[in-house]
C-alpha cells in the first residue's frame, strides 16, 4: 500500500515538473511574440535567443523571427547568416521570404546581381510569392535601364585593390629614399671627417714651419695647441653625453676649430716689441 502512495506521489510531482517546465516554456514564447510585435528587436533578439538557448527551440519560425529582428536591428551580417542557414528550410514558405530578405540586403549593399539572384530562387521556391516577384522584376528592370551598376561591387573591389597596391608602392618608396638618405649622410660624414684630418694635418705642419721660423713663439703656439686638443677632447665627451648626431658634433668642432685657428693666427701677427715712432707699421 505504502509503495503505490510513493509511486503516484512520483508520478504526481513529475506532473507537477513538466507542466512547470511548459508554462516556462510558453511564457517564453508569449514574450518573445509580443516584443518582435511591438517592434522592441533589441529585446525581441534576447527572447528569441532564449529560446534557442534555454529551452532548445530551434524550428524554422523561431530562427526565422530571430532573422527578422538582426535585420530590424541594423545587424545586417548575423542576419544575413541566419538567412542563409534557412535556405534548405523543409518550410518553402520560410525558405522563400528567407531568400527574398536577404534579397533586399544585398540590393541595399549594392551587389545588385547577388541580390537579382536571391529574388529568383525566392521564386523557385515559393512562385506566388509576390514580393519576391516585385523585387525581382524592379530590380530587373533596373539593371537594364543602368548596366553599368551590373558589376559595380567587382569595380569597387578592383579600384580599392590599386589603391591599396598604391599605398604599398609609395611606402616602398619612402623607405628606399630614407635609406638612400641615411647613405648618403654616412658618406656626407666621411668626407667631412676627412676634410677635418686633412685641415688638422696642414695645420700642424704649418705650425712646425712657423716653429722653425720663430722659436721664441713657437712653445707658447704648442701650448696653446695642447690647450685646444684638450678642450676639444672635453668638449667630444660632453657631446656625447648630450646624444648630439656625429654629422652635428663634427660641423660644431670643425667651427670651433675654424675660430680658434684663426684667432692664433692673428695673435702670431701681432709683434712682440713696440714698433720705434720713425718707422711706418707693416
Amino acid at each position: 500500500m505504502s509503495l503505490t502512495i510513493r509511486i503516484i506521489l512520483v508520478s504526481f510531482l513529475t506532473m507537477l515538473s513538466d507542466w512547470s517546465s511548459v508554462g516556462k516554456k510558453n511564457a517564453a514564447i508569449r514574450s518573445a511574440s509580443r516584443s518582435y510585435a511591438e517592434a522592441e528587436y533589441k529585446a525581441s533578439i534576447e527572447n528569441h535567443l532564449k529560446l534557442v538557448n534555454e529551452f532548445e527551440l530551434t524550428t524554422s519560425d523561431v530562427n526565422f523571427n530571430l532573422a527578422l529582428s538582426y535585420h530590424y536591428a541594423d545587424s545586417l551580417d548575423i542576419a544575413q547568416r541566419t538567412y542563409q542557414s534557412l535556405y534548405s528550410s523543409p518550410d518553402k514558405t520560410i525558405a522563400s521570404f528567407s531568400f527574398n530578405q536577404n534579397g533586399t540586403i544585398l540590393a541595399g549593399q549594392k551587389k545588385y546581381e547577388e541580390a537579382l539572384d536571391a529574388f529568383k530562387w525566392s521564386l523557385i521556391h515559393m512562385p506566388e510569392n509576390e514580393s519576391a516577384r516585385y523585387n525581382y522584376e524592379l530590380l530587373s528592370r533596373w539593371l537594364q535601364q543602368n548596366p553599368e551598376q551590373k558589376d559595380q561591387p567587382k569595380e569597387q573591389e578592383q579600384e580599392q585593390s590599386e589603391e591599396e597596391k598604391n599605398e604599398e608602392q609609395q611606402q616602398q618608396d619612402q623607405q628606399q629614399q630614407n635609406q638612400e638618405k641615411k647613405d648618403g649622410e654616412g658618406e656626407e660624414e666621411t668626407e667631412e671627417d676627412e676634410a677635418s684630418e686633412s685641415q688638422k694635418k696642414e695645420d700642424k705642419s704649418g705650425e712646425k714651419t712657423q716653429e722653425e721660423k720663430e722659436s721664441e713663439e713657437a712653445s707658447d703656439i704648442e701650448s696653446d695647441l695642447s690647450d685646444r686638443e684638450k678642450r676639444m677632447e672635453q668638449l667630444r665627451e660632453k657631446l656625447k653625453e648630450m646624444n648630439i648626431s656625429p654629422e652635428q658634433a663634427s660641423q660644431i668642432l670643425d667651427a670651433m676649430n675654424a675660430a680658434e685657428l684663426r684667432f692664433i693666427q692673428q695673435n702670431k701677427k701681432k709683434p712682440t716689441k713696440r714698433p720705434s715712432k720713425n718707422l711706418p707699421e707693416w
